[in-house]
């Protein structure tokens, strides 16, 4: 599992950090360990992102499938009266940073990308606890931020914009997860007499057997089959989407986990896709191979996602 470089403004800022390798590639390792041995824990400072958006936030809870977290910025220095500002002594970038305390909320644990720091549980106990104790006094090494509302503040705009790239990482495209027993809607029976086996070959672009496949509920429509199928049959994507098998939630927990993040960002590059379409294709994946499984074992989704990437990667090499 690959490491991908880091911004390019925190790299700059390794000029002035403690320690002058903290957040160059080796550095990350030293501190955190390798990609595939990343924990998620209170305190630590993350970089988060998906598609051209990134940001960095302070982790202050976990959660089922994802983190609370705090948005947190450096550049450039923007504050107001809602945010707490550390000092250049007290995180790892040099220069201050500002912590938007009133943007704590939840994100995905797919979007999470690498650990950079880690803050005093101070900080964090006191991002916590804010909106109950307004009054608290700031933990050491920090201040509040200074400020106001004002839509002519510089800080409004760049308020309105941490947000918007809050709302986009918060829906960052999920996998179909399981819920319920419920089983999906083989997609013969979803179509009934409307079935034209030739267009549907041509639409998925996929050999025949394998649509008959699809039909017959042994292989699993996709995500990414959706449109496809709906535009082809004059059914909505909704009403196809009920032939989608959805994945079994440990599996989606593995996927997401920041471990494989750079695995499906190598992947994606190489392939041109997006990154959702890669995490489709795995899932799917590593799903068919476990149900091919005898016995009452539980699957070990993180060895069946590695055969599954070896897989994919023996093929690139072949074509290459």
């Amino acid at each position: 599992m690959s490491d991908r470089p880091m911004s390019q403004r925190l790299l700059d800022l390794t000029r002035q950090a403690r320690g002058p390798q903290a957040l160059t590639r080796e550095g990350l390792r030293r501190r955190f360990g390798e990609p595939n041995e990343l924990k998620i824990e209170v305190g630590q400072v993350w970089r988060s992102n998906w598609g051209d958006i990134s940001l960095l936030v302070l982790v202050v809870a976990l959660c089922e499938d994802g983190v609370m977290g705090a948005p947190v910025t450096v550049d450039p220095p923007v504050e107001d009266d809602n945010c707490l500002v550390l000092d250049r002594g007290s995180a790892v970038f040099g220069v201050e940073s500002t912590l938007w305390v009133d943007q704590l909320g939840p994100l995905p644990l797919r979007v999470l990308e690498r650990p950079i720091d880690i803050w005093s549980i101070d900080i964090v106990r006191w991002t916590a606890a804010i909106w109950k104790s307004p009054d608290q006094v700031p933990p050491a090494g920090t201040r509040r931020g200074e400020g106001t509302h004002s839509p002519l503040d510089p800080a409004a705009a760049f308020r309105a914009d941490l947000e918007d790239d809050l709302v986009y990482l918060r829906n960052a495209p999920a996998l179909p997860i399981a819920i319920s027993d419920r089983p999906a809607v083989p997609l013969g029976r979803l179509l009934g007499k409307s079935l034209d086996l030739a267009s549907l070959v041509t639409a998925l672009g996929i050999p025949q057997h394998e649509v008959m496949a699809l039909l017959g509920g042994k292989k699993p429509l996709t995500p990414a089959m959706v449109g496809s199928v709906a535009d082809v049959t004059g059914l909505s994507a909704q009403k196809v989407a009920e032939a989608v098998l959805p994945l079994p939630s440990g599996l989606v927990a593995e996927i997401d986990h920041p471990r494989w993040r750079s695995v499906w960002k190598t992947w994606a590059d190489q392939s041109g896709v997006d990154e959702a379409a890669v995490r489709i294709e795995a899932g799917y994946g590593a799903f068919v191979m476990a149900a091919r499984q005898t016995g009452g074992q539980a699957p070990d989704w993180g060895a069946r996602l590695r055969h599954v990437v070896e897989h994919r990667v023996g093929r690139a090499d072949e074509d290459s």
